[in-house]
């Protein structure tokens, strides 16, 4: 019997050694995000200019608008703003977690790409927080690759949920508000 569709062991994507190839050092990393932010060229993020200066020498700010008078430079007005890791660390980062089929915690992230754990964990916020803003409002949940990113309603009502069995042996504790207790109104 033949597999038409692809299962776990048949799945088409880039595998770890082929992104150390696309991405041998952090130039060609800074390139492949600039053509993914600007595919028709560079243009300034706080005007949408295309008339750009481009000043190779001036790191970290490389370009400069014409029009506005502003430099700016890849990680101007993205994810990756303010960020002092490079644009390697930001794609293996985005590896990491789109093809994690259980999610990948800022400890693992941290062993992984050698940075702080703090850093690691700023890292994946702000990635999870890029997928929630191209997700629709009325969706539910994200997946990216079999990655669940989360279900903001689903977690809401678990935090509200009464703490059970905790405490002392057969106490349940509960809410205030479900206790009667008008000092919690």
């Amino acid at each position: 019997m033949a597999q038409t569709d692809p299962g776990k062991a048949h799945r088409k994507g880039i595998t770890l050694p082929e992104l150390m190839r696309l991405f041998p050092d952090q130039d060609s990393a800074e390139r492949w995000f600039a053509s993914i932010f600007w595919p028709d060229g560079v243009r300034c993020p706080a005007c949408g200019s295309a008339n750009i200066q481009s000043r190779p020498t001036r790191k970290p700010q490389p370009y400069r608008c014409r029009k506005c008078r502003k430099d700016f430079s890849t990680q101007t007005g993205t994810t990756m703003q303010g960020s002092k890791l490079g644009y390697r660390t930001w794609a293996m980062a985005i590896y990491l977690l789109t093809t994690s089929l259980e999610g990948v915690s800022s400890m693992k992230l941290h062993r992984d790409l050698g940075i702080r754990q703090a850093s690691a964990w700023h890292m994946a916020r702000r990635i999870h927080e890029a997928w929630d803003e191209r997700v629709d409002p009325s969706a539910r949940s994200v997946a990216g690759d079999e990655t669940d990113l989360g279900d903001k309603e689903c977690h809401e009502q678990a935090v509200k949920k009464p703490l059970a069995e905790c405490g002392p042996v057969g106490q349940r504790l509960t809410y205030p508000e479900q206790r009667g207790d008008k000092r919690a109104r």
